[in-house]
């Protein structure tokens, strides 16, 4: 079983749950087991579904959006300082652009020259990654850079680490064994309740974007995850119940 995000609607709850009842929209996270038509959580993994996201939106909000959430934070982005997020135009980055640019960064993404234009639409900084990235990072920000999160590779978080003066302001949620070889931050999600109400109300309010690029049924997951496996995507693919 894997799966750590997921919606639907409440089928059954236990004697002592007071906050949800059957039939209503919801959706939340768990450590794995939610490609399932059914899943087990306790209510404290569980936010309402507004009736104006739409269930793709749904299913994949919690798992990228809390990621960002937390690497925003632990990273200390602030107003005037400038953000590098290293493969920006997936489901990660795309929420930390969003996230960066509501504390007042400015937002430097990488990614393949083919998601350029989406991360321009996003409000971020295009460039592409790979080889000779720190260089071009300094010619768009001869500034400097103060803090940068990977979402793709090691060497990324390399060409960030050479970056940013403070190492304890680069981190990754792609590279753990590196970061820990580098001294930089591995960044596990921290999800809460707390955080996905916030992810969920910035949605409604028309504050953050979500990109899902492609569905598959339940009984394509695998064709799903070759998809995310071949690089380059942006936003999130998502599985879909009929």
């Amino acid at each position: 079983m894997t799966g750590g995000e997921f919606a639907g609607v409440v089928d059954a709850v236990g004697q002592s749950v007071t906050d949800f009842r059957v039939g209503d929209q919801v959706l939340g996270f768990r450590t794995q087991g939610t490609y399932a038509q059914y899943t087990v959580v306790p209510t404290n993994q569980l936010v309402a579904k507004p009736a104006s996201v739409p269930w793709e939106i749904a299913g994949s909000l919690s798992g990228a959006g809390q990621a960002a959430h937390t690497a925003v934070g632990a990273l200390r982005v602030t107003a005037g300082e400038t953000f590098l997020i290293n493969g920006a135009a997936g489901g990660v980055g795309t929420v930390a652009i969003q996230l960066a640019q509501r504390c007042g960064a400015t937002v430097i993404g990488t990614a393949s020259e083919a998601n350029h234009d989406y991360l321009r639409s996003l409000g971020a900084i295009p460039l592409t990654y790979g080889d000779g990235l720190a260089d071009r990072v300094r010619d768009v920000a001869p500034n400097g850079v103060d803090a940068a999160l990977d979402a793709a590779n090691e060497a990324g978080l390399k060409a960030a680490l050479d970056l940013v003066q403070d190492p304890d302001r680069v981190g990754t949620i792609a590279a753990p064994e590196a970061a820990e070889k580098l001294g930089t931050l591995w960044i596990g999600s921290r999800r809460s309740t707390e955080r996905l109400t916030d992810l969920v109300n910035l949605y409604t309010e028309g504050g953050l974007r979500i990109l899902v690029r492609a569905t598959y049924p339940l009984a394509k997951a695998a064709d799903a995850h070759r998809d995310v496996e071949s690089g380059h995507g942006r936003g999130k693919v998502v599985l879909t119940l009929d």
